[in-house]
């Protein structure tokens, strides 16, 4: 979010120096060098701040930003177009602070050779100067809280994962503990009854063996609910995926994820985590990579299978490279005998398709 205001503010201010700057152009008879100057700053400023994730063309465009701005000010000297480079500066957040000061004072020192035909040019410099610095340490605290703000949903995302794996496990471990404790100490004591009374029923007759036999009748029936609850217990609990993700959505504030599903209730363990792990992988590369505003999720049923389908509105990227992050998610679902599918194109985003067998 403060990344986006610092980009509009570069707008205004261009618009800003614009407005005088082009009424003393027209009055003075600018060369037509100075106004294809002077647009084409705008022009690479709009390229260059596309995305929050620079990519190669985007620093070219910072490169020629700086270009243009000196030439800008070298056609018009005595103006506040030095206020540019100031611009500049303040997109170099994403650089270490060493390569920047050395970017910010190059630029600085062209420009007070390309104005040294006015007075006071050096001292003009060195104020623009720490303008320039002023702005790059803007852009760099900017830089640093989204950063810390990314980390902050990927450790907030692994634990509310981490916690649902470990809630489930814990339940399953408790359930089978008790179906053990039942069956080994109910259904023992209950057997060993039956077999007495079974014996009793030998040596009694009359009323006596009428009760006996009721009693028989009892434990097997008693022995039966036991050996019926045991079973159920052994079977496994169902996972609410749904719940599960929304409890995700609600600890990455950035990108927004915009679920779509229906009532998928997992049994199988194995699935279970794998579709959590899954999940988990998609929204952590969201934060990290892909500068989306908006990821959509749809998990549902299809064919037998559960499918999960993620979509985001970031950058993407004409080459998918998988990472430790995504081969591993791919091992995961191809051990659970599901298949997975990754596609991506240069800013339309990157989307994956997972489908796992229930």
């Amino acid at each position: 979010m403060a990344e986006r205001k610092l980009v509009l503010v570069g707008y205004l201010t261009w618009i800003a120096l614009a407005i005088p700057h082009g009424m003393i152009a027209v009055k003075l008879g600018a060369p037509w060098t100075w106004y294809a100057a002077f647009g084409g700053f705008l022009v690479a400023y709009a390229i260059a701040t596309k995305d929050r994730c620079k990519t190669a063309l985007q620093w070219w465009m910072i490169g020629a930003q700086a270009a243009l701005a000196l030439v800008s000010i070298a056609l018009m000297p005595n103006g506040f177009l030095p206020v540019l480079l100031v611009i500049v500066a303040g997109e170099l957040g994403h650089l270490r602070v060493l390569p920047a000061v050395a970017w910010i004072t190059t630029q600085s020192v062209v420009m007070y050779l390309v104005t040294g035909t006015i007075d006071h040019h050096a001292t003009m410099t060195v104020a623009y100067l720490t303008f320039q610095l002023f702005g790059f340490f803007t852009a760099r605290i900017a830089v640093e809280e989204h950063e810390a703000r990314q980390s902050l949903s990927e450790a907030n995302a692994e634990l509310r994962v981490t916690s649902g794996l470990l809630d489930l496990s814990s339940r399953t471990e408790e359930r089978l503990r008790i179906a053990r404790d039942l069956h080994d100490l109910l259904g023992h004591h209950l057997t060993a009854l039956s077999l007495n009374l079974e014996v009793a029923s030998h040596l009694t007759e009359g009323a006596a063996k009428v009760q006996v036999e009721k009693s028989k009748s009892i434990t097997k029936l008693l022995l039966s609910d036991v050996r019926d609850v045991v079973s159920k217990l052994r079977d496994e609990e169902p996972l609410d995926l749904g719940a599960a993700i929304r409890s995700l959505r609600d600890v990455v504030p950035s990108p927004a994820i915009e679920l779509d599903e229906e009532n998928v209730a997992v049994s199988d363990p194995i699935v279970a985590q794998t579709a959590l792990r899954a999940v988990q992988e998609i929204v952590t590369n969201a934060v990290r990579h892909s500068g989306a505003r908006r990821l959509f999720l749809h998990v549902g049923r299809d064919n037998g299978t559960l499918a999960i389908d993620a979509r985001d509105d970031g950058s993407g990227t004409d080459q998918v490279t998988f990472g430790n992050g995504l081969r591993g998610m791919r091992e995961r679902v191809q051990q659970s005998g599901g298949t997975m599918e990754v596609s991506s194109m240069r800013g339309r985003g990157f989307e994956v398709h997972v489908r796992l067998p229930l």
